[in-house]
């Protein structure tokens, strides 16, 4: 296996979170063997991230934009630049609240030059000592509410999932170059089940290895999930069905609009303003096709609720 940091790399977003990117990236260079290009793209921090960032963290690659790119655009940033600049045959897209061994990285890398899937991934538990199971892949999301998998199809063995978790996602860069890099109109939430949804359509096979786990601390983050997460779980929904189903559209489209109906009322019922005003809009955002970055909007409407 090569083990130059020409030929694999690690993407990891900050926006504001300097001190678990740091850390991330701190655990990722202590590894003995395993020595891959890590990338930093810095999604418009308004705090001190970036100077932090170049004092802790010499030899890293740090890309800056002067917003929030979301998701799918901040990695975009760092995997076409790379794909220009250098040699690189595989991007680790890690989240920064995410933690992952170089034993569990070598296998992941094996199980992607073995299988040839094209895109491989781990399964996701919470930190020590609780390790629950999180997710153990993904479900497609024209089908399912909740997308991910709980429960483990078999522990030994790679097994094929509709999505890997973006959360961490190993993803051979032959895959981006033939099926195009993630699609920035999501911005946030459901990006990587469109990119594995066209991936399997190029016949490649996306994998979750059970022998590998990445271990991701969600309590860090949960305070954005109120309005922000809740927004574009639905949006997105007729963005993917759009897209991907375009001759199921109606009978989809009416499917997540009754769902949009139904989680609105039941917000309003138990006192979810918040909820059910994100609800609100993300219904009318996806139903009139207004995709992209919504995000002064959402958070505009969430201040009259908590003011």
């Amino acid at each position: 296996m090569r083990n130059t940091d020409h030929y694999w790399a690690v993407i990891i977003l900050n926006w504001n979170n300097a001190t678990d990117t740091i850390a991330t990236v701190r655990a990722i260079q202590a590894w003995e063997a395993l020595t891959p290009a890590i990338w930093i793209v810095d999604n418009g921090s308004e705090d001190d991230s970036v100077e932090r960032i170049r004092r802790e963290c010499p030899g890293v690659r740090l890309l800056l934009s002067d917003h929030n790119l979301g998701f799918a655009a901040g990695n975009n940033l760092a995997i076409r630049q790379a794909l220009a600049e250098e040699q690189t045959a595989s991007f680790l897209l890690l989240n920064n609240d995410a933690v992952i061994d170089e034993s569990d990285a070598k296998r992941l890398l094996e199980t992607l030059e073995r299988s040839g899937a094209g895109v491989v991934g781990p399964l996701l538990r919470d930190p020590p000592p609780e390790m629950g199971l999180q997710a153990a892949g993904g479900l497609n999301p024209v089908w399912q509410v909740d997308t991910h998998m709980h429960h483990i199809p078999d522990e030994t063995v790679p097994y094929p999932v509709d999505y890997v978790p973006g959360t961490a996602i190993l993803i051979a860069s032959g895959v981006f170059e033939r099926v195009g890099l993630l699609d920035e109109d999501y911005f946030i939430s459901g990006e990587i089940a469109d990119f594995c949804l066209r991936a399997r359509r190029h016949g490649y096979r996306p994998l979750i290895d059970p022998t590998v786990t990445v271990y991701h601390d969600t309590g860090r983050s949960s305070e954005l999930r109120i309005a922000f997460y809740t927004y574009y779980f639905l949006r997105n929904r007729f963005l993917f069905v759009r897209k991907l189903y375009p001759r199921w559209q109606l009978f989809l489209s009416l499917r997540w609009a009754l769902f949009g109906l139904l989680s609105i009322a039941g917000a309003r019922i138990r006192g979810q303003r918040r909820r059910a005003s994100a609800l609100a809009l993300a219904l009318r955002h996806g139903l009139t096709g207004r995709f992209g970055d919504r995000s002064r909007e959402i958070f505009a409407r969430d201040n009259q609720h908590v003011q």
